[in-house]
């Protein structure tokens, strides 16, 4: 504000009444009526600005601006006090609302019980795809039929991580989930994770609390970050085609069941005493397999026998490249 300006334009003052009120401040003697004028002078003194000095001729003088304008200035501190209080009510509300809006994006779950109905609703949600981390620890209860995927015509594509796939029993069950449809790679997978066409996901809070507190994340920055990852991981991972048992009858050295599945687990990345234990033989009888396969294949390296096996139809990826970039 201006030093000029007058201070409290809600008292109503005309601009000469404010010019008037000003100069009998500024005047350290009273100042007689006809000089000040009639009108502008009472509408002072109604105000309680200014007073009449007893005696003949009328004279007026101004009452101090502390004693005239004090109460004004205590009931404008007062609205101020209630405007700030309003204000901060007004803030803490917004807060409030910013929050909650916020704090819907991520939710906490603890607990098996709530992470597994967070599961089953979003595989029963599913409508287009579902994104899925296959990574220890496992549970049972978690396992999603790729049957009933299919059958709802919801896109499946998994990747396993490799230390799974040693379990016993565990290519013959992956096989069932791509034979239905599943699209299953394999990988490292750095933790267990399940996006629901891209709108929703389910990730553990700490990779060894995985089935004890998770993180049920909606459409933000960190699930577009989480699908990115996915995708990233996707196209380094190793088609599993185990589901296809398709042999090339004019090929005489196609390889039998045990041998596509064993040519499956290298190329995924197994030990040879994973591939032997998951196959239930000793180490050496894999390795003697190996040999015959890497001969007919005229292979010396896993990356050969696995491209020269993919030429030759004994194992199907999505296309050639997929299996070339690993």
């Amino acid at each position: 504000m201006r030093d000029d300006q007058w201070p409290f334009p809600d008292l109503g003052l005309s601009p000469g009444q404010q010019a008037l009120y000003e100069s009998l401040v500024a005047r350290p003697e009273p100042v007689s009526a006809d000089v000040a004028g009639t009108a502008d002078f009472a509408r002072l003194a109604e105000l309680g600005l200014a007073t009449r000095l007893p005696g003949q001729p009328p004279r007026w003088t101004a009452v101090a601006p502390d004693v005239a304008l004090g109460p004004l200035l205590t009931e404008r501190r007062e609205s101020l006090r209630e405007l700030r209080q309003r204000v901060t009510r007004m803030a803490d509300r917004f807060q409030r609302a910013a929050t909650a809006e916020h704090s819907e994006l991520v939710e906490v779950l603890h607990g098996r019980d709530a992470i597994h109905a967070a599961f089953q609703n979003l595989k029963d949600s599913a409508r287009q795809e579902l994104l899925i981390f296959d990574a220890p620890p496992y549970l049972n209860a978690f396992a999603l039929p790729a049957e009933e995927a299919e059958r709802r015509q919801v896109r499946m594509r998994t990747i396993y991580d490799r230390e799974g796939m040693a379990i016993p029993g565990r290519l013959a069950q992956l096989a069932r989930f791509v034979s239905a449809g599943e699209h299953a790679r394999v990988a490292d997978v750095p933790m267990k994770l399940m996006l629901c066409d891209r709108q929703v996901g389910l990730v553990p809070l700490r990779p060894d609390l995985a089935l004890e507190t998770c993180l049920l994340v909606r459409d933000s920055v960190l699930l577009s970050a989480l699908s990115a990852l996915f995708e990233s991981l996707w196209e380094r991972a190793v088609p599993l085609d185990v589901g296809v048992r398709q042999r090339v009858e004019s090929d005489p050295d196609a390889p039998s069941d045990l041998e596509r599945d064993l040519l499956a687990l290298l190329v995924a990345g197994l030990t040879e005493q994973d591939v032997a234990e998951h196959l239930g033989c000793h180490a050496r009888t894999v390795r003697r397999h190996m040999n015959r396969l890497f001969a007919r294949l005229d292979a010396v390296t896993r990356f050969q026998a696995g491209y020269q096996a993919v030429q030759r139809g004994w194992l199907t990826a999505e296309d050639r490249e997929d299996l070339c970039t690993n």
